[in-house]
């Protein structure tokens, strides 16, 4: 009979044990992070955030979505379908706004700014001969502004648009390594990526052929395009930073900025940030891709003055001392 009693009493503590893990289990939260094609740089860096987040917390788990990039990941963020993505402020300005690629669809206004990733930079390559030397000077020319749908040919649609080149140039629409062997081959006059510096296909260019970068910012600026595009910001390529470029190249670029839905908790979202702000939150970042560099504290709200703070992010930068955008 206590042998009976005994079997029971374990049975019940049993239950009693696996009932408190189930509801343990069903209460950590749940968190979808868009990033991007395989192997590119928002997938890449998504998968960074990812990684630190679910070596900080016990009570969150993170997981990271590929995507068609940073517009894809803005509007599922408005659907609910992601709670945070890394987009471009670019992109998340013109949501906010209504325009372009969200004029039909309307405004999504859910998205809330939590930090800065990486300097996209504008970058415009040519041959050393092609006579090439300025935005103008593509008029006749063969020239690649990028893969169909990406930040990079956008970002030189609007430049060829504002100029009232897009009927006069031969454009094409391909990747980065694609673009550099075709300049090579004699297929290109020209290509552009919007990239971290030093990038890829532009090392393979500049370390096999005799090659040039063209600085566009002065001519961008004088044409006030910047007033047509606010998101867009000056950006140096530092001499040296590819073979043969020993001049610094004034161009302009958008920012890859980290931003998480209205909906995420303000506790959450602060936390975040401290772990990913931290010492090792930065180093871890910055070894999983160069393009973090200028990833610091000091840097943390730039490009956050497009779209609304997170109210979790808010206080986190206050509590760093860092005055926030205006």
């Amino acid at each position: 009979m206590k042998k009976i009693h005994w079997t029971y009493s374990v049975a019940v503590v049993s239950g009693v044990i696996l009932g408190v893990t189930s509801l343990t289990a069903s209460a950590k939260e749940f968190i979808s992070i868009g990033g991007g094609g395989t192997g590119g740089t928002f997938n890449t860096l998504a998968s960074g955030v990812a990684s630190r987040m679910n070596d900080t917390f016990d009570d969150v788990r993170f997981t990271v979505e590929g995507s068609a990039g940073s517009t894809e990941n803005i509007r599922r963020i408005g659907s609910g379908d992601l709670q945070m993505g890394i987009t471009f402020t670019g992109d998340s300005y013109l949501a906010a706004n209504g325009l372009e690629d969200f004029a039909e669809t309307g405004t999504v206004d859910n998205v809330r700014f939590l930090g800065f990733v990486f300097s996209a930079v504008s970058q415009l390559v040519t041959t050393a001969d092609s006579g090439i030397e300025s935005i103008a000077d593509l008029e006749g020319h063969r020239i690649s502004v990028g893969s169909a749908g990406s930040g990079t040919a956008q970002t030189m649609d609007r430049i060829l648009e504002y100029f009232d080149l897009e009927d006069r140039v031969s454009t094409s629409y391909i990747n980065g390594s694609q673009s550099s062997d075709q300049l090579r081959n004699g297929q290109l006059d020209a290509y552009h990526g919007q990239w971290g510096v030093p990038a890829g296909a532009i090392v393979d260019t500049t370390s096999s052929l005799d090659a040039k970068l063209i600085s566009t910012y002065d001519e961008l600026k004088d044409a006030d395009f910047f007033d047509a595009y606010p998101f867009y910001s000056e950006a140096i390529i530092p001499a040296g930073s590819y073979s043969g470029i020993d001049y610094d190249v004034k161009s302009i670029r958008d920012i890859g900025i980290l931003v998480a839905s209205e909906d995420v908790s303000d506790d959450l979202a602060y936390r975040i940030l401290e772990s990913l702000y931290s010492e090792e939150g930065l180093e871890h970042m910055r070894a999983v891709s160069n393009t973090t560099r200028e990833m610091s504290l000091e840097n943390g709200v730039s490009g956050g003055n497009f779209i609304p703070l997170h109210p979790g992010a808010e206080q986190f930068w206050r509590d760093q001392g860092i005055e926030l955008p205006q």
